[in-house]
């Protein structure tokens, strides 16, 4: 009957609930010297402390769970978390708060920077754009440019929704195809990043407001884009099978210029480091924090933060089909190479 008694002890024991245990909070700001900042966060100390005042007024000191989390730790959490693109539980480990109040502040913290997308990320003006003509002139010998344009996918978890299958890419994974426009300074001057992973990049230009914009006139240059797009009289692909020595001079000057694009994409990939793991978000979530990263990397590169070192290129994203080209586009083409690169 021993039992019987622990049992009648246990019962009449008055009742105390368990202690909570709450986790130490630190400050990433005053615990990590510069080096060691710099490895955790892809950013100086000084930086992340501007950032933090740039979005301070847009973040309450939210109460979770009864214990208020400031505004600047919530920006350092966001940060933490884009730039290693660890796991929940370990980004709340470093500053001591729960795997769900990370995912909420992430959330929270990357709707907060894309509310300054228009301020960060702007496709240039009339004067801007002769600038950029020189600049990508400058750097890759091929005239007139004024962006350089691709598709980049961001690996995402398989959606649980009906059209899961639609995110699902021609290289088997489940993705965001963002479409991106660099500038000669690698960094973006426009971003589409709402469509699954199965649609073509050509798709995509042909549905956006730059389209538009272009095919109502508004921008005087041109952009470069892979062979993934129409050839038009804006929208210059290089040639697949180059004959005359004007095509093979337009398809070297070609490559060099629009690898801009692609170079920004690997330094974007490398200081973030969410981008390459997969995304554990609904896909609404991960094109906020897409665009939200792509704002963060041009506040980096207008401040003169410097660029992480490439960790690894990332396979070339061949197109699949050539999409159908009209004889006007092509006829753009020729006369193009004619005129700049027959001599």
């Amino acid at each position: 009957m021993d039992y019987l008694d622990y049992f009648n002890d246990d019962e009449s024991a008055p009742f105390r609930p368990d202690r909570r245990v709450v986790m130490d909070r630190s400050n990433p700001l005053n615990d990590f010297d510069e080096i060691n900042f710099r490895d955790r966060f892809r950013m100086y100390k000084a930086t992340a402390a501007d950032i933090i005042s740039l979005l301070e007024t847009r973040l309450s000191s939210d109460s979770f769970r009864g214990m208020p989390i400031p505004p600047s730790l919530q920006v350092l959490i966001t940060l933490r978390f884009l730039a290693c693109g660890t796991f929940h539980h370990e980004t709340g480990d470093l500053c001591g708060v729960s795997e769900p109040t990370v995912c909420k502040i992430v959330h929270k913290v990357c709707k907060a920077i894309c509310e300054l997308k228009d301020d960060y990320i702007k496709f240039p003006d009339a004067a801007g754009q002769a600038n950029y003509k020189v600049e990508f002139f400058e750097y890759g010998n091929f005239p007139g440019v004024i962006g350089c344009i691709d598709g980049c996918h961001i690996p995402i978890k398989c959606p649980s929704t009906a059209d899961s299958e639609e995110y699902r890419n021609r290289k088997n994974w489940f993705s965001i195809n963002v479409q991106s426009v660099c500038t000669p300074t690698m960094q973006f001057s426009n971003i589409v990043a709402r469509w699954k992973g199965a649609t073509h990049d050509s798709r995509i230009f042909q549905n956006s407001c730059l389209y538009a914009q272009f095919e109502g006139g508004q921008h005087s240059g041109i952009i470069l884009g892979d062979s993934g797009y129409a050839q038009t009289n804006f929208l210059f692909t290089p040639y697949l099978h180059a004959v005359t020595p004007e095509q093979q001079r337009y398809n070297q000057a070609h490559i060099r210029t629009r690898g801009t694009v692609e170079r920004m994409f690997g330094v974007w990939k490398s200081r973030f480091q969410c981008l390459r793991n997969t995304l554990r978000f609904e896909p609404r979530r991960c094109c906020i924090v897409i665009i939200a990263t792509a704002v963060l990397h041009n506040y980096l590169k207008q401040h003169g933060c410097p660029d992480p070192q490439m960790e690894h290129r990332d396979e070339p994203d061949l197109p699949m089909v050539e999409p159908d080209n009209d004889r006007y586009g092509l006829a753009c083409r020729d006369a193009f190479a004619w005129r700049h690169f027959s001599q």
